[in-house]
């Protein structure tokens, strides 16, 4: 109380400090508020703030608001304002501690649009002004990404010449000699490597100068250069960053692939609108052959729809809820799409398994209509009978109604010279009527009180007219429609989609022992124990991107062209892989028909086949 009275003296006392003090506030609550609107992606609005602030007389606030624009300027596309506010940042504070971020800016602004050697300069004239350990590992980083991508001699020559820190050298020789593997030129990387000093290689390019090093042993091999679009920041971060790692796994996992892959990887940000940004900015580089694109169904749209007059293939590796090669003929689906999964479901329950009566419970969802719609399509086409169809709204927690729905078509589908003793559930052999009874016998008889039936009577009938039910249930369903199903009694073959393969859910002692007769329809399975300890959604993008990393290294491409990829993408006729299979769809060459088939005996997994060409095949499954 005593401090703040004396502050209130202090503005009484002297207007123009008061004055000044309140200013400062003010300034400083406005750059706070441009920050928290910077960090959650309105760089509009963080723009707005900061040329408000940068008008006034903003004192110790002009370098980090004049910083600020620069990245919400770029964060808006807005290249040369960006590029005018560094001058202006330049001109005005030449000796900045924020000089090493303005340079880190200018480097993303480069890459952004795709002048990848402007880029590199940036990223180390930021790294050299730096000895913050974090920030030169982010730097770091960058620099790395960059590193992979076949920078010009020119470039590198010139660097070379003027440098004279051997670790920074060490970064240039090792981007010098990766142009030189990707350009076919094995030997004349060994003898570039041979010019770095492994006394001052920084920790984190080791590896990187390990695998060069390898490869400079290899024969000449084409290399085809693809680029990655996906979430590194924002909240799909973790799954972008499992993809990445995935895709590094499945890239070179034995040292021994057909075709080696450059990558460059450009982060969206978890922003449909950045996605439409960068793709545009990678088709720029002629020596792209492919986008890989793990995007959402949103996401995805929009890159199909911006890019739909090029001619670079574009790799979707999520599955998709529609065929996108309808908009985009450059499009290739190697994760097929939703109503693909119900149409195998129904050609493996018809085709493989013979049955004819078949019921379906599924979400009430696009996801769930698309499925069910072709699954009941198909059946109809292949002379088979859906008998009963029931939704559910999420969470399931209660399918009493849906689950008694079947039961009530269960029950009238049994021959009707069948009947059930209602009090004990007994069956009544109909011969008994053949008998000449007179009615007299009974006379005299006490008359037995007839017992009603009840619910809990009948659900006790194990009931078997329905063959078969269909479950293409969502992701996070499986932990109470498991619990759900054996009660029930219902002797039905459940035929569930890929979301139904989470062992843990599946081996509890109340689920396990009555789904004996589950079998999976999936594009892709994991049948070893996650090791990584990843979320289940951050395991599915470590495996689609193990998985694509592997298709691409096998695909027999006649060179590192965009046509070429195009046409070994549409001449696949069959990839066996580990866990994952890929045959285009005979009529549409743009997506993935094959799905395995995986049986659930009660405690472990067992793969069944491979769905393709409406047969089942059995598939030993082959280490690239």
């Amino acid at each position: 109380m005593k401090k703040f009275k004396s502050i209130l003296l202090l503005i009484l006392v002297y207007p123009c400090i008061g004055q000044n003090w309140f200013q400062s506030q003010l300034i400083e609550r406005q750059f706070n508020q441009a920050k928290d609107q910077y960090n959650e992606g309105r760089f509009a609005i963080s723009e707005s703030i900061l040329n408000k602030i940068l008008a006034d007389e903003s004192g110790v606030y002009n370098e980090p608001s004049l910083l600020l624009l620069i990245k919400s300027q770029i964060g808006l596309n807005r290249s040369e304002s960006a590029k005018e506010s560094s001058r202006r940042f330049f001109e005005n504070f030449p000796e900045s501690i924020y000089m090493k971020n303005v340079m880190e800016s200018l480097g993303d602004l480069y890459v952004n649009e795709g002048n990848y050697s402007s880029a590199y300069r940036m990223y180390h004239r930021s790294k050299k002004l730096s000895i913050n350990i974090d920030f030169v590992n982010k730097i770091d980083l960058k620099i790395h990404r960059l590193i992979q991508f076949q920078l010009p001699y020119r470039l590198l020559d010139e660097l070379l010449t003027l440098e004279v820190d051997p670790s920074i050298r060490n970064i240039h020789l090792m981007a010098k000699a990766n142009s030189q593997i990707s350009d076919g030129e094995p030997d004349d990387a060994a003898l570039t490597l041979n010019l770095v000093d492994l006394n001052r290689l920084e920790d984190s390019y080791f590896p990187f100068y390990e695998t060069l090093l390898r490869a400079s042993y290899e024969p000449p091999q084409s290399v085809t250069m693809v680029g990655i679009i996906l979430p590194l920041s924002g909240a799909e971060s973790k799954k972008g960053q499992a993809f990445l790692s995935g895709f590094y796994d499945g890239e070179n996992p034995n040292g021994s692939t057909n075709r080696r892959l450059s990558i460059l990887v450009q982060d969206n940000r978890s922003n449909d609108l950045e996605s439409i940004k960068v793709a545009k900015n990678m088709t720029q580089h002629e020596k792209i052959a492919a986008l890989i694109c793990p995007l959402d169904d949103e996401a995805s749209l929009v890159v199909a729809s911006a890019l739909v007059s090029t001619d670079i293939p574009i790799i979707l590796t999520n599955l998709q809820q529609n065929d996108l090669s309808e908009i985009n003929e450059q499009i290739f689906q190697i994760y097929s799409t939703v109503s693909m999964q119900g149409k195998a479901a129904a050609d493996y329950a018809v085709n493989v398994l013979k049955l004819d009566s078949l019921a379906v419970i599924a979400p009430a969802d696009p996801y769930g209509e698309s499925q069910t719609d072709a699954f009941i399509k198909e059946v109809d086409r292949l002379g088979g009978t859906v008998v009963a169809t029931e939704w559910y709204s999420d969470p399931p927690k209660n399918l009493r109604r849906q689950f008694k729905n079947l039961r009530n078509v269960a029950f009238s589908l049994l021959p009707k010279e069948e009947t059930y003793d209602e009090a004990l559930g007994m069956e009544i052999d109909s011969l008994d009527a053949l008998f000449d009874v007179s009615a007299e016998d009974f006379f005299g008889l006490p008359k037995l009180e007839k017992k009603k039936i009840s619910s809990s009577d009948s659900i006790k009938i194990v009931l078997n007219t329905i063959q078969g039910i269909y479950l293409p249930i969502n992701k996070n369903d499986l932990e109470y429609i498991g619990p759900q199903l054996p009660m029930y009694n219902l002797n039905a073959k459940i035929i569930g989609n890929e979301n139904w393969q989470n062992k843990q859910i599946l081996q509890k002692e109340n689920i396990g022992p009555h789904l004996k007769r589950l079998s999976i329809i999936t594009n892709y399975f994991t049948s070893t124990m996650d090791t990584t300890k990843l979320e289940i959604d951050e395991l599915d993008a470590y495996n689609h991107g193990y998985n694509t990393a592997q298709l691409l290294t096998q695909l027999s491409v006649d060179s590192p062209s965009r046509k070429s990829m195009t046409q070994s993408l549409k001449s696949v006729e069959f990839y066996s892989g580990e866990g994952f299979y890929y045959s285009p769809d005979h009529l549409n060459p743009h997506v993935n028909a094959a799905f395995q088939v995986i049986h659930f005996n009660g405690n472990d997994f067992i793969p069944e086949g491979v769905l393709y060409d409406d047969s089942l095949h059995t598939v030993l499954s082959q280490n690239p």
